[in-house]
């Protein structure tokens, strides 16, 4: 999906920024098997509205997952999350999570204020 900014209702997608490379210390194959596992899994689940990239600070590529609603995408990580290979965990690829709240226009703000639950 290429925009992804409103649901239909008008509400804001949550999303999930996942890591496309593995850490130094970690399984290049695992990781990999446990990264399309996540994405997979995502495709197959309701409330799923697509994926986008973007880059971080240190200009690393980052896949973004998009869901409709919160409950959506936590059940999607903790899903998917058993059926990763053993030594991968789910903080080793989720970069963050949050809300795209399009009022606050700060992507740092926005995070943070869905992380301390005063949207």
């Amino acid at each position: 999906m290429n925009n992804i900014l409103v649901n239909e209702d008008g509400s804001p997608p949550f999303y999930a920024r996942l890591y496309l490379v593995a850490h130094e210390s970690m399984d290049a194959g695992q990781y990999s098997d446990a990264l399309a596992t996540l994405t997979s899994v995502a495709m197959l689940k309701p409330g799923f509205l697509g994926f986008n990239f973007d880059l971080d600070d240190n200009g690393n590529t980052l896949r973004i997952a998009y869901f409709d609603t919160h409950d959506a995408l936590q059940t999607w990580l903790s899903e998917s999350s058993v059926l990763f290979p053993y030594g991968v965990s789910l903080e080793d690829i989720v970069n963050g999570t949050g809300c795209l709240w399009p009022w606050l226009g700060d992507e740092e703000t926005e995070e943070k204020s869905y992380m301390s639950g005063t949207y």
